[in-house]
């Protein structure tokens, strides 16, 4: 389960908020668009990017 406090965090201390691919779901992680990307235990989040795929799904849209 994704950490709940992940959705407190700031874009300074989470640089990936402002990643437009957040726009789509992650199909690697499962992410919901607007979420972080989790690591591959779905534990914690991915402060400083996303998953290649999730990049890749934002740019067909």
């Amino acid at each position: 389960m994704p950490d709940p406090a992940a959705q407190d965090l700031t874009p300074d201390q989470a640089p990936a908020l402002t990643n437009p691919a957040l726009a789509v779901a992650c199909p690697a992680c499962g992410a919901e668009p607007g979420a972080l990307c989790t690591s591959h235990s779905g534990t914690r989040p991915r402060r400083h990017d996303v998953h290649q795929a999730r990049t890749r799904a934002a740019q067909v849209q």
